[in-house]
This record gives C-alpha cells, sequence and structure tokens, in this order.
C-alpha cells in the first residue's frame, strides 16, 4: 500500500479539500454499496461518508406490474439499512444517495418498460420509495437492453425525467450501462435524460474468455486482436461511447475493487492469453482479499495495459491495484468525465488489513484532488 500519498495530509486539510470537491463538476466518485454488506463487511457507520460523491444502494428490485419491491424487507427495512445509508448525509451533507434498480433473474425490464401501464407503476413506485426513504434519485442496472427494447428504454427514461424534473431539487437519474454501446442503446437519446452514464469498465476477460486477459485493462495488448483492441479495454469503451453520442460530462468510468481469475492450462505458461480450463478457485477475489492473502503469489505489472496481475501454481488473477487506479482515475480526468464509479465500496480494504482503511477509495479522492 503506497500509503505516503495520505501522510503529509492534515485531517483538516484533507476535509476541506473533499467538501470542495463533492460540490465540483467533472470529480464523481460514485460507490456502489451492495446490502448484504451491511451485515458486517461493511456496516454504513463504518464507512468515510466524505469518500463518496454519490452512493448507489444495490439493490432493489421490480415485480411483474413494474413496481419496486425490496430485494430482502428483512435487511432494507426491518434492520433499516436503507436508512442507515441515507443517514450518512448527516456526515457529509453534499452525498447524494441513490436506490439502484436490478432484475438479473426475472429479467423483468424488458416487460415492463415496453407496457405504458407497467412504466407508469414504475415510475409512481420510484417517487415512492425515493420519498418514503430520503434517497436522492434511482439508479437503472438494466442488463441490458437489446435493439427490440431500444425505444422502451427511452421511454422509460423520459417518462422518470418528466416525474423527477417536478422535485424539488431534482432527483438525479443514473444508469449503469454496458462497457460498449450497441443497439440496446440509443444513446443520443438516453443522453437527454440521464444525469450519469456508469459505465461498467471491467469484465471484460472471464472464465467465458479462451485464455487469461485482465479484468479491466485501461488500454489495448499488443498481442490483442482487433476485436479485442477495440473493445475490450477501458480507454476504447470510453472513446466508443463518445463516439456513440455520449457527452463526457455524464459519463463515469468504472473502477474495479476485485478481481477476475483463471486455472491455468499449463502452469509453466503463465502470461497474457495463456491457456485456461475455468474459472480460478477464488473466481472473483477483492482487491482486500488479493492484498492480504496473495502475497505468496508472483506479481507482474503490465506495462502496456497499465495493470498488474499474479501468478502461483496454477492460479491466475489479473486486477487493480494501486498503481493501476491511479493511472484510470488520471485517465478518466484527462478526457474530461464527469468522474469515476466504483463497484464495489465493500471490496476496498476496510479494515485497514494492507494499509489505511478504505485505502484505495481514498487514493481516488487524492489523485482527483491533486489532478
Amino acid at each position: 500500500m503506497q500509503s505516503q500519498w495520505f501522510l503529509s495530509r492534515s485531517i483538516i486539510g484533507f476535509l476541506l479539500m473533499i467538501s470542495s470537491r463533492v460540490n465540483a463538476s467533472g470529480n464523481n466518485v460514485v460507490c456502489y454499496f451492495i446490502n448484504s454488506n451491511g451485515y458486517s463487511l461493511a456496516p454504513p457507520e463504518t464507512l468515510d461518508a466524505n469518500l463518496c460523491t454519490h452512493i448507489n444502494y444495490a439493490f432493489a428490485e421490480i415485480d411483474e406490474e413494474g413496481f419496486l419491491t425490496y430485494q430482502n424487507e428483512k435487511l432494507d427495512i426491518d434492520a433499516g439499512m436503507y436508512y442507515r445509508v441515507t443517514n450518512l448525509t448527516a456526515k457529509n451533507p453534499s452525498l447524494k444517495v441513490l436506490l439502484s434498480i436490478e432484475s438479473f433473474s426475472a429479467n423483468l425490464f424488458p416487460s415492463v418498460a415496453a407496457d405504458a401501464n407497467k412504466r407508469k407503476n414504475f415510475v409512481t413506485s420510484s417517487k415512492e420509495f425515493i420519498e418514503t426513504y430520503n434517497f436522492h434519485g434511482l439508479d437503472i442496472d438494466w442488463e441490458k437492453p437489446t435493439a427490440n427494447d431500444s425505444d422502451n428504454f427511452v421511454a422509460l427514461l423520459r417518462e422518470l425525467r418528466t416525474e423527477f424534473d417536478q422535485a424539488s431539487p431534482k432527483w438525479l437519474l443514473s444508469a449503469a450501462v454496458y462497457p460498449n454501446p450497441d443497439a440496446g442503446y440509443n444513446v443520443p437519446e438516453i443522453t437527454k435524460y440521464l444525469d450519469m452514464f456508469n459505465i461498467m469498465t471491467y469484465n471484460y476477460f472471464g472464465p467465458w474468455s479462451p485464455y487469461t486477459g485482465q479484468n479491466a485493462p485501461l488500454f489495448e495488448s499488443s498481442i490483442d486482436s482487433n476485436f479485442e483492441r477495440t473493445n475490450l479495454n477501458v480507454a476504447a469503451s470510453i472513446k466508443n461511447w463518445i463516439n456513440a453520442g455520449a457527452t463526457q460530462h455524464k459519463m463515469n468510468a468504472g473502477l474495479a475493487f476485485y478481481g477476475r481469475a483463471f486455472t491455468l492450462a499449463n502452469a509453466e505458461i503463465h502470461g497474457l492469453h495463456a491457456n485456461i480450463t475455468g474459472p480460478g478457485t477464488t473466481a472473483t477475489p477483492t482487491y482486500r482479499q488479493i492484498c492480504s492473502s496473495y502475497n505468496e503469489w508472483t506479481r507482474v505489472w503490465d506495462q502496456e495495459q497499465k495493470n498488474p496481475y499474479k501468478y502461483l501454481g496454477d492460479q491466475w488473477v489479473g486486477y487493480d491495484d494501486e498503481m493501476s487506479i491511479t493511472e484510470k482515475v488520471k485517465y478518466a480526468m484527462s478526457q474530461d468525465l464527469a468522474g469515476v464509479m466504483v463497484w464495489h465500496i465493500g471490496g476496498d480494504d476496510l479494515n485497514g488489513e494492507c494499509g489505511e482503511k478504505q485505502g484505495l477509495l481514498k487514493l481516488v479522492n487524492d489523485v482527483i484532488d491533486n489532478y
């Protein structure tokens, strides 16, 4: 952990910089908070509320009629997790907390967005959730609309935007989107209605791939195929979204606080694009797990892609650490993006096992402050 970046800053100076930054444009730090992490891994009260400009509470769901539902009522409501997260604004009045909506298992977004009455139910119940639990807006995590859904996705966002603009102050509307725009995204139209795009610039390589590859490479590799060069790295995805009609000041580049691991077909061949037999023993280790438990692994810095990977025996993992996160944040700033998005806050070194508590998220802030 490169904690020397933080030692020279006084507590007062740090707080003043954070306070001024969260009100500035172009410096978003959007942090996804997974509700189940609130039990013990990341109780909201233990988090530094000044390290995020926005927290997206993951997740609520939708039913077949389009109404919002609790993902885990015992946790979200009975244990008060909604309020415990939205109450972080008492520590950071500039913080905005959004409720993120998903429908991964049932995949109900297509049918809801296609039906005017169900869209109305969605909008109405969204308003009720926001007002009841003190959220500042909604984040749509539809993974992902197809070409047949494109117009309906626009209609859903347009109707949400119309309702949200009636609030005072206006409620925020964002969406988590795939790394590269395709026919499911009418980018110029959805840009009109969204305050932010949270671009999931990670999961480029995984067990579905034919060989090892970085989870979130910043740049292309010289051994990449043409498709990989133009689609499977952060810089390419940002370029593709801009070329499709998205505006930089609404775009947040995703940062992965986890890695993707593989099992090597031959332990003696352990570079990029090495053959694999499947996922690693621990398929998606968090940054905390890697920094605290993978010290015996061999670390390699990929100078082309600006990312590290590690290997031990037949296990291989591509991940992000202090060096690669620094490179990514600087790149986002150089492209005049709105900022960055973190998936997810629970993947950080929350208890200081490798250095400073929440060290990776503090580094993100430090890089932005000093850019």
